[in-house]
């Protein structure tokens, strides 16, 4: 990812609509299984980025031992900021450094995108063996390789996904399908409708050296409007609703 897109990011997950939305699933979902997970939970960040991601689950699990981890030391430096009190640290998806034997839950959120799947692979075997039987593997990813973009570009995206993909990606890895759906489906037509462009061209976007991705603050009243569009899809998810297409999927596996 381009160093300016961790430094758009530590300044808008706060507040900017698809971020919020992001974390109100997660929310949702982690108390949806709270009471699965042990009361004295060791949680990871696999992939904290700038660092919003680790007080949403140091708010909705107060565990007893919180760590995240980024490829990036500018994102690490952020995240420390917004989190002094979690283990944060620069490791590498494909190939973690853990620093707890024992993991309860698991967030990797839009990280294995940025490595595809294979190289990955390993590194996520790896996580998964330090969970604890019951313990959670929170998934998030980018869907349909269709859909690749300019934004794409910029964040540094490798692939992206089909939920067929992720069925695959947990049985190798061992896990129970607890959850798995695409997300973002209400504003599908809108996301595609602002990529089109880019989408139409999609080869000249890829000879861009340097690229813009789509975040940006939008006004207040749209911020807000798209904030509780993605709300209630996540009410619907969290009550059992399954999307069949959207930008995005979200996963939960859990270890037997």
């Amino acid at each position: 990812m381009h160093a300016a897109e961790y430094e758009r990011m530590a300044l808008l997950e706060g507040d900017h609509w698809w971020y919020r939305g992001f974390r109100d699933l997660v929310a949702r979902l982690l108390r949806q299984w709270r009471p699965k997970i042990a009361w004295d939970a060791h949680v990871l960040d696999a992939g904290c980025g700038t660092g919003a991601n680790l007080r949403l689950l140091q708010a909705s699990l107060r565990p007893a031992s919180l760590g995240g981890f980024d490829v990036s030391e500018q994102a690490a430096t952020h995240a420390r900021q917004k989190m002094p009190e979690a283990d944060v640290y620069v490791s590498d998806l494909c190939h973690p450094a853990i620093h707890e034997p024992r993991l309860d839950v698991i967030l990797c959120a839009d990280v294995v995108y940025m490595t595809g799947l294979e190289a990955a692979l390993p590194g996520l075997q790896t996580l998964v063996s330090h969970l604890s039987t019951g313990g959670l593997l929170l998934l998030h990813v980018p869907a349909f390789n269709w859909l690749f973009s300019r934004h794409d570009v910029a964040v540094g995206t490798r692939q992206r996904f089909a939920c067929g993909d992720i069925r695959a990606l947990f049985a190798q890895l061992g896990l129970t399908e607890e959850l798995l759906t695409y997300r973002m489906c209400l504003l599908f037509p809108a996301v595609i409708a602002s990529r089109l462009p880019s989408l139409l061209f999609g080869a000249a976007a890829g000879k861009h050296a340097v690229a813009r991705s789509d975040l940006n603050l939008p006004p207040r009243w749209l911020n807000a409007g798209l904030t509780g569009i993605v709300k209630l899809e996540n009410w619907s998810i969290a009550r059992g609703m399954r999307f069949p297409w959207g930008s995005s999927i979200i996963a939960v596996g859990r270890k037997p």
